[in-house]
């Protein structure tokens, strides 16, 4: 069993509980981070499929995509990039945030910032499908 005299005597930063909550708070900003790298590489995948296709096109006899451009997969493999940037920033911010509300014992989930990310992924994902729906039409078939 702990001592409770030496509990008020830690300093704030130290006890256990102020602990364990910072380093869910670090768990929490990599999670973050991993997520905005995440974001990074599918931006550049999506730009350089772009260009793929409109090289791939481009040189194809018969084709009849000629002069295709590729540019809504550059466009939107350029947005999800910056998109990944962004909340890679953020993320460093928040991590800041979260640290200080914890020292102060302040701290409250973030509610808006949650339902904004959730919105941003759902219009991003819409986004796409329809990117790629637009791109090969409705059906699937060759």
């Amino acid at each position: 069993m702990e001592n409770p005299e030496l509990k008020d005597r830690a300093p704030a930063s130290t006890r256990p509980d102020r602990v364990r909550d910072h380093l869910a708070n670090e768990r929490t900003y990599l999670a973050w981070i991993r997520t905005a790298l995440a974001l990074l590489g599918l931006g550049f995948v999506l730009a350089r499929m772009g260009l793929f296709l409109h090289d791939l096109l481009d040189g194809k006899e018969g084709s009849t995509s000629q002069g295709y451009s590729g540019s809504p997969f550059m466009t939107t493999g350029i947005v999800i990039c910056v998109l990944g940037t962004v909340l890679a920033l953020w993320s460093g911010f928040h991590y800041r945030r979260n640290r200080v509300s914890i020292d102060q014992t302040e701290y409250r989930p973030p509610d808006r910032t949650i339902y904004t990310i959730t919105v941003i992924v759902v219009i991003g994902g819409i986004l796409i499908v329809g990117l790629l729906l637009a791109r090969h039409g409705l059906s699937f078939s060759s």
